[in-house]
């Protein structure tokens, strides 16, 4: 690897071939099981089963696999969730006590969980908070269910809140879980900026920054590389308002996002609606730069358009790129 080298993506021929992708998705059986964090699920029946703007089906993931540290499930095929709907689970006061997996898991269980991640294409991990309570579930969960798996082709996405309000030892934990995942898949970090840094800082021993500020393009490479080796992950994205920034073993590039307005950036669900787009495109073996401008272009519809988004609204949104891709030619914030 060429350190610090970035290719940076012209995004309209990408554009151009996802509009297929776009128009055959709706066409597909394939579910997307969304874990609604606003929701609590005291009904053990499902609720409605609508579809996004992909044209694919969302269901409300049990409140089971919430408590897991599991926010959401890319599914390959379809599959009868209602028998998961059974298992609960009461989550203990984490400053007293820890719930075991050997407590919760039964042969019936086991199987039934087995069948589902079978099916399963990519997963996607709570916040750091939420994952720090659940690692001893996690590691139960990979060791009997995800590891006996005769598949090694999963997509891991480990979506992050902010490192800095984590402890050394509590990031070391999910290090470790990480690297256990990575066996049977491969391992996505999903971090803004403000995150990048503060990871790296606390990974180095440093207190973390109170105030956001990077310093330089330079310094914020050199950091995210760091970040990938140290925690031994496969695919490292920087989140921003202006770009998505990947970096890998095998490359790295810069994918500049379509100009909008910055408000919508700072939505509670704003980076749900990217991974839902880029899980999507994983979920479709599309290539890397595809599948993040899917997320990008699943974000951008529901943050710009203010009616119900389709199939049609994100071939607009498409065009819309496009057209401002002709005028104006990407602008890169990174170069």
């Amino acid at each position: 690897m060429q350190a610090f080298e970035m290719e940076i993506v012209n995004s309209a021929p990408i554009l151009s071939a996802l509009v297929e992708t776009i128009t055959q998705a709706g066409k597909s059986k394939d579910k997307y099981l969304l874990c609604e964090k606003q929701r609590r699920m005291t009904d053990p029946k499902f609720h409605e089963t609508q579809k996004n703007s992909l044209g694919i089906k969302e269901l409300t993931l049990p409140n089971f696999f919430k408590k897991l540290g599991i926010k959401s499930l890319m599914m390959c095929n379809g599959y009868d969730v209602s028998s998961l709907t059974k298992y609960e689970f009461i989550v203990l006061d984490e400053n007293k006590c820890e719930n075991f997996w050997n407590d919760i898991k039964n042969d019936q269980l086991i199987a039934d969980l087995l069948l589902l991640f079978k099916k399963c294409s990519a997963i996607t991990f709570n916040d750091w908070t939420d994952l720090v309570g659940t690692s001893g579930l996690l590691t139960g969960l990979f060791d009997d269910v995800i590891k006996p798996l005769n598949k090694s082709n999963l997509d891991f996405i480990f979506y992050l809140d902010d490192p800095g309000k984590t402890l050394f030892y509590q990031i070391d934990n999910i290090h470790q879980i990480v690297n256990k995942f990575g066996i049977k898949g491969k391992v996505t970090f999903v971090l803004d900026e403000f995150e990048a840094v503060n990871l790296w800082m606390v990974l180095n021993g440093e207190m973390p920054n109170t105030t956001f500020s990077i310093n330089t393009p330079y310094g914020l490479k050199k950091k995210c590389f760091s970040i990938l080796r140290t925690m031994s992950i496969n695919r490292l994205l920087i989140y921003s308002v202006n770009s998505v920034i990947l970096f890998s073993e095998e490359q790295q590039f810069i994918f500049a996002r379509r100009d909008f307005d910055q408000i919508a950036e700072i939505a509670a669900d704003a980076r749900d609606k990217f991974i839902t787009g880029f899980s999507f495109g994983l979920l479709s073996k599309l290539d890397i730069q595809h599948c993040i401008a899917l997320g990008l272009i699943m974000l951008g519809v529901q943050t710009e358009m203010k009616i119900p988004a389709g199939t049609a609204e994100l071939l607009m949104y498409v065009e819309k790129w496009l057209a401002d891709h002709d005028q104006n030619n990407d602008k890169y914030l990174y170069q």
